[in-house]
C-alpha cells in the first residue's frame, strides 16, 4: 500500500527572524540644521505635511507661546518624519564640502512670526523698478519653545554622534544667497554654552582683531577662509554679492549684533578664531599666503 506525503507549505513569518546588530553601520545623519518659519502654527503644519503644491517638510515643528492657531495646553514638539528618513527642508544647499545636505541633516523648523515690510513704489516714485526697500521684524525666541528645542538637540546628539559641533548650522548657513533665517534673534551663543554647536574663544578674537586692525587679508583669503570653515562661496577676489552673502549669514550667526554683509576686522577676526579652533590643520595657510587666482568652493 502506497503512502501518501502531504507537504504544507507556510510563508514565513517577519517575526522568525533573528536579529544580530552588526557593528559595522552608522548613521546618515551628519548635521543638524534650524530654520524659523513664519507662518502661524497651523500654517506651517499644513505646508510641512499637506501641501503637494511646494513639497517640503523636516523632521520635527517647535511651536511657540501666543499663537492662536495653536490650540494645545502646553508647548510640544511634534515629530514629522523619522530621523533616519529625508526630509525635504534644505534645498539647494551647501557645508563643509558637501550638497544634498537632505540626505545627511536632521531639520527643525521654529515657528518665529518674523515679518517683514516693503516700501510701497507710490512713496518714492523716483525708485520705481529697483529692489523696494525693505524693513523686517524679529521677535525673540520664547523660553519655552527654546527649552524644547535644547531637548529635542540633546536627543538627536544622543543618537547621531557624529554630528561635529560646526555642523550644527542655520538654513542661512547652508543657502546664504536665498536665505536668513533663523535669524539674528536666534540664541547661537547661548546653545554654545549649553553643549550645542560651535563658537569662538573671546582671547582668540582679541588676538586676531588687533593682528587685522593693521592689515586685512585680501578678499580672495577671505573667501577661502569662509570656504574652510563651511560656507559655500565662489573664489572670485572681489567683494561681490555673493560674497556680501555669506558674509550676512556668518554675522547672522556669529555676530548678530554687527550685521552689515561687509568684512570688517571684527568679523575677520571671529572668523580665524573659529577655523583656529575647530579647523587648525587649514589654518597656516590661510596666514602664510596671501591668495591669488580664483577658482570655484561651492
Amino acid at each position: 500500500m502506497a503512502t501518501v506525503l502531504t507537504v504544507t507549505a507556510t510563508a514565513c513569518s517577519t517575526t522568525d527572524n533573528i536579529v544580530i546588530e552588526s557593528e559595522n553601520q552608522d548613521t546618515r545623519v551628519r548635521m543638524v540644521v534650524i530654520h524659523h518659519t513664519s507662518s502661524d502654527f497651523q500654517d506651517s503644519l499644513n505646508v510641512l505635511t499637506k501641501d503637494s503644491s511646494r513639497p517640503v517638510s523636516s523632521h520635527y515643528l517647535v511651536p511657540e507661546p501666543g499663537d492662536p492657531s495653536y490650540t494645545g495646553k502646553d508647548l510640544k514638539i511634534y515629530k514629522l518624519v523619522n530621523e533616519e528618513g529625508r526630509a525635504w527642508h534644505a534645498g539647494s544647499s551647501y557645508w563643509d564640502g558637501k550638497t544634498s545636505l537632505n540626505d545627511m541633516s536632521v531639520g527643525i523648523e521654529l515657528v518665529n512670526r518674523t515679518y517683514c515690510h516693503t516700501q510701497q513704489a507710490s512713496n518714492n516714485p523716483e525708485k520705481a523698478g529697483e529692489n523696494p526697500a525693505r524693513i523686517c521684524f524679529y521677535p525673540d525666541f520664547a523660553e519655552t519653545q527654546l527649552a524644547l528645542l535644547i531637548d529635542l538637540l540633546d536627543g538627536i546628539l544622543q543618537r547621531h554622534t557624529e554630528v561635529k559641533p560646526t555642523h550644527i548650522v542655520g538654513h542661512s548657513d547652508i543657502a546664504p544667497q536665498r536665505k536668513i533665517d533663523p535669524g539674528p534673534r536666534f540664541p547661537w551663543q547661548r546653545l554654545y554654552q549649553l553643549g550645542y554647536g560651535a563658537w569662538y574663544d573671546d582671547e582668540t578674537v582679541i588676538r586676531y582683531w588687533e593682528q587685522f586692525q593693521n592689515e586685512m587679508p585680501s578678499v580672495l583669503t577671505l573667501q577661502t577662509a569662509l570656504n574652510t570653515y563651511g560656507y559655500g562661496i565662489e573664489l572670485s577676489g572681489e567683494h561681490d554679492q555673493q560674497s556680501r552673502n555669506v558674509v550676512r549669514a556668518f554675522q547672522l550667526h556669529f555676530l548678530p549684533w554687527q550685521v552689515t554683509s561687509e568684512f570688517n576686522p571684527e568679523t575677520v577676526a571671529a572668523l580665524y578664531a573659529l577655523i583656529e579652533k575647530y579647523h587648525e590643520p587649514e589654518l597656516e595657510a590661510l596666514l602664510g599666503n596671501d591668495m591669488s587666482g580664483a577658482g570655484i568652493a561651492q
